[in-house]
């Protein structure tokens, strides 16, 4: 299957917080060797870009290749159909002495880093938090807070503008409008916009809510998100560290003596999705470009957003590997229907072929939460459904799940081909069966008729034989010779 294209290109989505709809995607244009923009370019983004905008980071700016020694890993793991999420809160509550909360079908995870080494055969364990002055973990304190914040009732404002952007949208705005058209606010709307008052008056109250200011111990936590449908998603946590605590979760039990998963794979078959990280408060508002993650602030209700889309993503690039496989496995069926006519196949090779194809539909259809918007979005916090959706857009899952579904017909169709042949095959073998016994009932009669004649004849020749030896006799041979006949034919 081929993966989504924003892994390969330089995409660009902004994530709905504050300011600016339009005019920063301009910034993201290819710099080819990434040398100093020529003078023309700094005059137009002087004119063009409101105050507050940046071009590239450096974060943005470095390959992926070199980002990793760098910056901070957002990493997601497919590890298994499905976790039990109650158990698997008390196990990390309890062995890893992490905090821990439920959001629907999501557990949020937080570790106090450095990670210590764990205890009973475990492999981590959470540094002690540090308290408040009354007594309350500041974890807990600052979750708590995360959630009290106002800022995200103007999510809904400009839902429209958000989404993926292209270097030709970019190019086509900045030509087809000049700044001189509509001079600006100090706020960067523009004073021909009708819904320019609005606007300011939105964005006032998103900025009144936003943290101004990043937190100084923001990196010394590391974020773990788990998914009911079997994906992990990590923020700010080494490789090593990541696969210590996947390996925890897989070997552990709960109380009860269940696993804490539900049908495990085995590591070389875990899909991962990749990216990195950064805060950056100066930003009019996150951003994600090139698999590079932009944050203002350490907010982990932002982080619960993006994590819904990637952990669907990386779980829908488990049933792209899967389909790829199926697909591996039966080209060759087309081909050989086409050049022999007959499959050359068992019935049980069929039927096992015919049973992945619909598992694979069934799995991405109805059994599993990738295909529309979680609960936790309409029920709990629907302000935050446009920063995934910008999210979801960006890893293109939507059409993704079309070209799976498109597969998934041609398989099904293939499915049906195949149906037919093993009906035909057996509708075949039934009538030669029946063929056979026709033949076999022929033959016995055949051989029974030329019996009967073979006797018949040879008991005339002997009693014509007798006649003519014992004429003088008289009549007195006649009587046995017809009770032997009469014996032959009962």
């Amino acid at each position: 299957m081929p993966a989504r294209s924003s892994k390969l290109s330089e995409k660009l989505v902004l994530l709905p917080e504050t300011t600016s709809e339009e005019d920063e995607e301009g910034l993201f244009e290819e710099d080819e060797d990434a040398a100093p923009p020529r003078d023309d370019e700094v005059e137009r983004r002087k004119r063009v870009l409101p105050d507050g905008l940046r071009d590239k980071s450096y974060a943005e700016r470095l390959p992926k290749a070199r980002r990793t020694e760098k910056l901070a890993r957002v990493t997601a793991y497919c590890t298994a159909q499905a976790y039990k999420m109650r158990a698997t809160a008390d196990f990390v509550r309890d062995q890893h002495a992490a905090r821990t909360k439920l959001y629907d079908d999501c557990l949020y995870t937080v570790y106090h880093l450095p990670l210590l080494p764990g205890s009973d055969g475990y492999r981590i364990r959470s540094s002690p938090v540090l308290k408040s002055p009354g007594g309350k973990s500041v974890l807990d304190e600052q979750i708590e807070m995360n959630e009290r914040r106002e800022y995200r009732e103007g999510y809904f404002e400009d839902e429209a503008v958000y989404g993926v952007k292209g270097h030709e949208e970019s190019e086509g705005e900045f030509s087809n409008q000049s700044p001189d058209q509509h001079p600006k606010h100090e706020d960067g709307s523009r004073s021909g916009d009708p819904n320019s008052s609005i606007r300011r008056e939105s964005n006032s109250s998103l900025r009144s809510g936003s943290p101004p200011r990043i937190a100084p111990d923001a990196l010394t936590f590391g974020e773990m998100f788990v998914f009911s449908y079997g994906v992990v998603v990590f923020w700010n946590f080494t490789e090593r560290q990541e696969k210590d605590i996947l390996a925890d979760l897989t070997f552990s039990a709960s109380d009860t003596g269940l696993s804490l998963v539900t049908r495990p794979q085995q590591e070389e078959d875990f899909e991962t999705e990749e990216f990195h990280f950064e805060y950056n408060p100066e930003i009019p508002r996150p951003r994600v470009f090139n698999d590079m993650i932009t944050l203002r602030s350490g907010d982990h209700m932002i982080k619960l957003s993006m994590s819904h889309a990637i952990a669907q993503s990386t779980k829908l690039s488990f049933f792209e590997e899967r389909m790829a496989q199926t697909m591996q496995e039966a080209q060759y069926v087309p081909r050989r229907l086409a050049l022999t006519g007959s499959l050359g196949m068992k019935r049980e090779e069929v039927v096992k072929i015919l049973g992945r194809l619909f598992t694979s539909r069934v799995d991405v259809n109805l059994s599993s939460n990738i295909l529309t918007t979680p609960p936790f979005f309409w029920s709990s916090e629907p302000t935050l459904s446009p920063l995934y959706a910008a999210f979801r857009a960006y890893l293109e899952i939507k059409p993704r799940i079309q070209v799976l579904n498109e597969r998934c017909r041609v398989f099904l169709d293939l499915a049906e081909i195949l149906s037919d042949s093993i009906a035909d095959k057996k509708m075949t073998r039934i009538t030669w069966i029946i063929i056979v016994l026709i033949v076999l009932s022929i033959l016995v009669t055949c051989s029974e008729v030329f019996l009967r004649f073979g006797i018949l004849s040879k008991g005339k020749g002997a009693g014509a034989g007798e006649g003519v030896g014992g004429g003088g006799g008289g009549g007195g041979g006649a009587g046995p010779m017809m009770a032997r006949l009469s014996a032959m034919e009962l």
